[in-house]
Order: C-alpha cells, then sequence, then structure tokens
C-alpha cells in the first residue's frame, strides 16, 4: 500500500473526524438540550421586540444645532434659535422701550446662551424660556455706567461731627445708571454752578478772569474732587437709571433723593426761617434752589422750594485768592484822674477804627470754607484808640467794649454759625493773622471752668463770665499751659495757641458763646458776631 493519500481520501478522512467529533460531543452532553443556543435566541428576541416597537427599522432621529439657556449658571432649557429670544423679549417688553426711550430691551445680564447639540423633541418653545426669564431675573438696556472714585479725595473734617458719624464710613466708590454720558456731564456742571456763579466757571474755564485792583476776587483752581470714567454696559431696569438732568443734579447734590423733600411757601415764610426749620442754613437753600439767585430773593405764597441736607456725592474745590479791606474796631483805654469828682468823664483822645487790606488764599469744599491762609496784609488806615479820662481813682485799663476779641486781627472767618449740612455749628471759625500757634485770648473776665482735649473738639479752654455766659475756644495746638481749672482770667489774657486739634480741617479758632453750661439742660448757643 502506498504511503501518499489522494485528495478524496483526505478528505473522507477529516470527514470521519468530524463525524467521529460530534459523537463523542453527543456523548459529552448525554442528550441533554444546549443551554447556549437557549440563551442566544432569548437575547435575539428582546432586541427585535425593542426596536420593533420604538419604530427603529422604520424611522431615524437626526441630531439638530440647539442653543441652551443659562440662568445664573442653571439651565432653564434648549431653544432653537437665540436671535428668536432676543427678538421676543424685545417685543413683549415694549413699556420699557416706552419708559426709557430706546430701540431695544436685552437679556438679564446673568443669563448665558451655549450652543448646543440636542434632537428635535427637545426644545423648548421660546415662550416659555421668555416667561422664565421674566419671572426671575431683570431685562436690561444699555446704557453707561459712571464710575465715580474718591479714594483719593479730600476728606471733610467737620467739628460738629458726633463719635456715631465719625465712625460711619462714606462709599469711597459710587457708581451712577444713566441713558445718556451728557446727562452727567451737564448734571455734574449744574451741582459746580451751586458753588459758583455760572460767569466765574466760564471765566475760569476760558482764562478771562479780571486781575485784582485793590479788592476782588480770583479763582486760582476749581475741580471736582473724585476721578470719573464712563463704561459701556447693559443696565438692569430694576436698579435706579438716570434720563434726566435735574433729578441726577438733585441726586448728587443730596446724595439721596431720599435726602431731601419739597416744601411750599406759607404767608409769613422768609429764607431764614424757613432755612432754619429745615436745619438748614440760606446759602444751603440757595444751593439746593438756583432759581432763587440770592438772599434777598422774593418768596410768594404757594412757591415750592426743595429743602434738605446737603450731602454732594463728589465734592466741589475751589481755592481763591482773595483780597479784601478788613475794619479794626478801636479800643478804648480809660485813665482815671483822682483830682476830679467821681462821675467826671472827659474824652481825651476821640477813637477811630482803621482798615487793614487783607491778603488770603482761601480753599473751599463744596461752598464751605476750609482753610484760609492770610498771605499778607497792608495798613490802609490805622486804628487810633480812644482815652477817656474818668474821675474817682488811680488805675488804667483797656477794654474793647463788653467782650473782647479772642484772635489777632486782621483775621478770616472761615465758618459761620448756624447749621450747616443738617448738623449745627456752635460756633465761629477764625484764622487770625498769625496763624498756627498765634496767642488765643480771654474774650471776658471769668473762671476757668474745662482746660481739656476730645477728639472732637481738640485741646480747648472754657471760661463762665458768671453771668450767665460761657465762652468756649476750641482745636488749641495744645492743651493750654497758660491756665488751669479754677483760675481767674482777664479779658484779653492768653489762655492757649491757636492749632489744628481734634476734627479739625485746619488751622483756625472755633469760637463759641453759650448762656448756660454748653450743652446741659436750657443751654443755648449764640452767634458770637452778634456780641461785637
Amino acid at each position: 500500500m502506498s504511503d501518499n493519500l489522494n485528495k478524496s481520501e483526505i478528505t473522507n478522512a477529516e470527514n470521519d473526524g468530524l463525524v467521529l467529533d460530534n459523537e463523542m460531543s453527543n456523548k459529552r452532553n448525554n442528550g441533554k438540550t444546549p443551554i447556549l443556543g437557549i440563551v442566544i435566541s432569548f437575547v435575539f428576541a428582546v432586541a427585535f421586540a425593542f426596536f420593533c416597537t420604538n419604530d427603529v427599522f422604520s424611522k431615524t432621529k437626526t441630531p439638530v444645532e440647539a442653543y441652551r439657556v443659562y440662568l445664573k449658571g442653571e439651565s432653564i432649557g434648549l431653544i432653537d434659535s437665540e436671535n428668536k429670544l432676543y427678538d421676543y423679549i424685545n417685543k413683549m417688553q415694549q413699556s420699557l422701550k416706552e419708559k426709557y426711550n430706546v430701540d431695544k430691551v436685552y437679556v438679564p445680564s446673568d443669563i448665558n446662551v451655549v450652543k448646543d447639540v440636542t434632537y428635535e423633541d427637545n426644545l423648548q418653545s421660546i415662550s416659555n424660556i421668555y416667561n422664565i426669564i421674566n419671572q426671575k431675573s431683570p431685562f436690561t438696556i444699555k446704557g453707561y455706567i459712571a464710575v465715580i472714585d474718591k479714594t483719593n479725595a479730600t476728606e471733610y473734617v467737620d467739628d460738629s461731627l458726633t463719635e456715631e458719624d465719625k465712625q460711619t464710613e462714606k462709599e469711597k466708590i459710587v457708581n451712577v445708571n444713566l441713558l445718556n454720558k451728557d446727562t452727567f456731564r451737564n448734571a455734574a456742571k449744574k451741582v459746580m454752578l451751586s458753588f459758583v456763579t455760572e460767569d466765574e466757571f466760564d471765566d475760569y474755564n476760558n482764562d478771562t478772569q479780571k486781575p485784582i485792583v485793590d479788592q476782588g476776587e480770583i479763582i486760582e483752581n476749581l475741580y471736582i474732587d473724585a476721578k470719573i470714567d464712563f463704561k459701556e454696559a447693559y443696565l438692569p431696569v430694576n436698579e435706579k437709571i438716570y434720563t434726566s438732568e435735574e433729578e441726577l443734579t438733585e441726586y448728587l447734590l443730596f446724595g439721596s433723593n431720599e435726602n431731601m423733600s419739597s416744601y411750599t411757601v406759607k404767608d409769613g415764610d422768609t429764607l431764614e426761617t424757613i432755612a432754619e426749620n429745615n436745619k438748614m442754613n440760606i446759602n444751603e437753600l440757595l444751593i439746593a434752589n438756583a432759581n432763587l439767585g440770592d438772599e434777598n430773593a422774593l418768596l410768594h405764597v404757594g412757591q415750592r422750594l426743595t429743602v434738605g441736607v446737603l450731602n454732594p456725592v463728589f465734592s466741589t474745590i475751589e481755592v481763591t485768592n482773595r483780597v479784601e479791606d478788613q475794619a479794626i474796631k478801636y479800643k478804648t483805654e480809660y485813665k482815671y484822674d483822682n483830682t476830679k469828682v467821681m462821675g467826671y468823664q472827659k474824652i481825651e483822645t476821640k477813637g477811630s477804627s482803621g482798615t487793614t487790606r487783607v491778603t488770603q488764599k482761601v480753599k473751599s469744599i463744596n461752598g464751605v470754607i476750609v482753610q484760609a491762609v492770610i498771605t499778607n496784609k497792608e495798613v490802609i488806615k490805622p486804628v487810633v484808640n480812644e482815652v477817656v479820662i474818668k474821675g474817682g481813682r488811680q488805675a488804667a485799663i483797656t477794654s474793647a467794649g463788653n467782650w473782647g476779641w479772642p484772635c489777632n486781627i486782621p483775621y478770616v472767618k472761615t465758618s459761620d454759625w448756624g447749621w450747616r449740612w443738617g448738623r449745627m455749628h456752635n460756633g465761629v471759625d477764625l484764622y487770625p493773622s498769625g496763624g498756627y500757634g498765634s496767642p488765643i485770648y480771654a474774650a471776658k473776665d471769668g473762671i476757668v471752668t474745662e482746660v481739656k482735649y476730645n477728639s472732637s473738639l481738640g485741646n480747648y479752654v472754657e471760661i463762665n463770665h458768671q453771668n450767665g455766659y460761657y465762652t468756649r475756644y476750641l482745636h488749641m495746638a495744645k492743651l493750654s499751659p497758660y491756665v488751669k481749672v479754677g483760675q481767674a482770667v482777664k479779658m484779653g489774657q492768653t489762655i492757649g495757641d491757636v492749632g489744628n486739634s481734634g476734627a479739625s480741617q485746619g488751622t483756625h479758632l472755633h469760637f463759641e458763646i453759650w448762656n448756660g453750661k454748653p450743652y446741659s439742660n436750657g443751654a443755648q448757643s449764640f452767634n458770637p458776631l452778634r456780641f461785637y
């Protein structure tokens, strides 16, 4: 037999092997139904039923481009068109367009729309998304934010502030919403014109101020003490948006529209009584009502005035060079002649007041002088003191009448007695020739009752004149080394040095006259200038 097998033999041998393998397999299964076959059949049946039920073979889904809308970082749905949402909002918010006189209303600032891919049946209607937004967030209009940065502004220090007032910090950065930058510029100019006249403003800007001849004043510097920038923004309509120059001017002057109110003039009213009753001084009333002109303005019954506490959002700074003639009152000197009978009196030298021309550099914040320096003084007419001979005793005294002036002459009055920005300023502020360290004099004979330091008053002295009146002298350079409590002092005696201690903007003497112990029950402060 040949060792070589032909092709048919090889095939038959392979078939025989297969038959043998199947037989061996059947023997191993012992005649049982194959489990794997059943499982496979079941899976195919379930899959077929699922596809038939879901119509997969009859319809194919196609992904589409869409837009996912996020409100405050949270998805509120998918829409087919971003522009359709914007157009729908613009259409539905017709009242806002009319209120602000704008062409378009925009989505809220906390809305974000992002491209996405989805199936058509996941999309929501534009109206549904609009309703969700309308309930949860304010729409916006296009405008500007005026950023008023007062970080480096000059702080006004008021000696009438309470400790609570001083602890209240003012905002350093204020944002004002507006539709037009010119609205702010025009309102800011009106605020500045509350503190200077329009002619002064124009002459300063145009460099056409007339030089001073003998007496007069020129503005050396005039500016808003804040950095102001504008930035475009979408403004939420639930925030205050200024569209009127008049309303914005009032806000910039009063700091809050809540700080102001309207007053109707009644029979018997004067500017002084209206100001006093509303805790204002006349100058503040004129600032708030520029149409009045000046303090001689005539009022009529039914006229409406703006009243309230001025608290400007930004400060207007004015630095001026001022030359004015100051009257210097003469003093009366009494000489006593024992050779004359009691009651004898004869004027030996007739007194006459003098005139000194004073040149000052004055700095004002919002119309209030906060700093003044006398840069030159020239005697135009010398003072001649009056000399009076009296009989009855041998002595010689010098008097300036009932009250002596408390500082050197000439001087600059930097602040009046009365209401100032809603607080009572109970004295006058004086900057004397000699400035810092110059002497402070007792205004009348009396007994020293206080020599103290206070964070607002600074170093001060209080004197009881034993006739119901008290005087106080504030902001001394140091705690007085000249007098002590219980000491008797004479009019004209040095009791301290002019300084800048406590809540003081600059070197000056704050001088007060009270009837009764200051700030005690029933005590009343008076304008010191009425005593001279």
